[in-house]
């Protein structure tokens, strides 16, 4: 069953571009995979981070691995460590080329790689982030899902300032986030009867009222409305001690209620390997779980498995889909 996979080229002053060729070089993907960016900006990265030469006619042999480069009309610099607008112009091409490609099915999954969000919004670019972006071009809600090959932290809410977490939030909105992680599990993961932990909004999950009350008036009530529809939810856990003592291992997803909550413990226990599954779309789309890394890119060796694990999450969950769906 071969897989295609769609890969934007992110910020190519940050990091991503070496640790997606570090990843090629150490591992050989089950997949056919296609790069998409600009021809020269490619060899000028080439040429700036040392990364392997045999890139000719469109082909670039990384490992064991032959990327075909995808051009995008968005030529750019390459200025190790710099947010710069060509940089960030070219970013958004290739991703519009990559999800294009992706939502069209000439590919079956798409791995993004990471971005200047401020770099990007300078020129333009009206989303808060990749996920968003991915989302509007089929049209759906969007599920953020950080994760592990066994701990997985999806978000109620993802992209917001935390003064606006709780007006955000609401009983309906966190159903349909537990039946979307619950979804991916099963059909993304191929999990059975997964059980999922929904965490609380505010300390020790609010104390009966004495601490907040977003947890009573809409976490609970949200929590029982999803086990009377035949999901397997439980809580408001207070975050600190649930991570802390152990208590995740014990179930196969978990709804966070903010980013950090979330995000933050997937992070330290991903230890650099984590990735970032969007669900909930009817594409199938995942990234590396860290950022540009400016401050890393003009020096030694980068850490690329987590773009590594990015690349063999997406085709799981692509080869999961076409066998379960068809």
């Amino acid at each position: 069953m071969n897989i295609a996979l769609s890969v934007s080229c992110g910020d190519v002053n940050g990091i991503g571009l070496r640790c997606f060729a570090g990843a090629c070089q150490s591992q050989t993907f089950n997949a056919s995979i296609e790069l998409a960016i600009d021809d020269q900006t490619l060899k000028a990265a080439i040429s700036a981070y040392r990364l392997p030469t045999a890139y000719i006619n469109g082909r670039w042999t990384l490992g064991a691995n032959e990327i075909t480069i995808i051009p995008v009309n968005a030529p750019s610099g390459v200025v190790a460590g710099k947010a710069q607008d060509d940089a960030a112009r070219c970013a958004i091409a290739s991703l519009e080329t990559a999800i294009a490609r992706t939502a069209n099915g000439t590919s079956d999954a798409l791995v993004t790689l990471p971005i200047n969000k401020y770099a990007l919004t300078r020129v333009g670019w009206p989303f808060p982030g990749q996920t968003e972006m991915v989302a509007a071009a089929v049209n759906e809600t969007p599920l953020m899902v950080l994760c592990t090959r066994e701990v997985r932290v999806a978000l109620a809410t993802v992209h917001v300032a935390l003064s606006n977490v709780s007006s955000a939030l609401s009983v309906e909105g966190i159903v349909e986030r537990i039946a979307a992680l619950k979804h991916h599990l099963v059909v993304d993961l191929g999990l059975i009867d997964p059980q999922i932990a929904v965490l609380s909004v505010d300390p020790h999950a609010g104390e009966n009222g004495v601490i907040g009350t977003v947890d009573g008036d809409i976490v609970k009530p949200a929590i029982a409305l999803a086990l009377a529809n035949g999901y397997h939810a439980d809580g408001p856990h207070a975050a600190d001690g649930f991570f802390a003592f152990g208590a995740y291992r014990k179930y196969d997803g978990i709804v966070a209620m903010y980013h950090d909550q979330g995000l933050i413990p997937l992070k330290l226990i991903a230890h650099g390997a984590g990735v970032n599954c969007t669900a909930g779309l009817r594409i199938v789309r995942t990234s590396p779980d860290h950022g540009t890394a400016y401050e890393l890119a003009a020096l030694g060796n980068v850490d690329s498995e987590s773009t590594a694990e990015a690349i063999e999450m997406a085709i799981l969950i692509a080869r999961n889909r076409r066998t379960l769906l068809g």
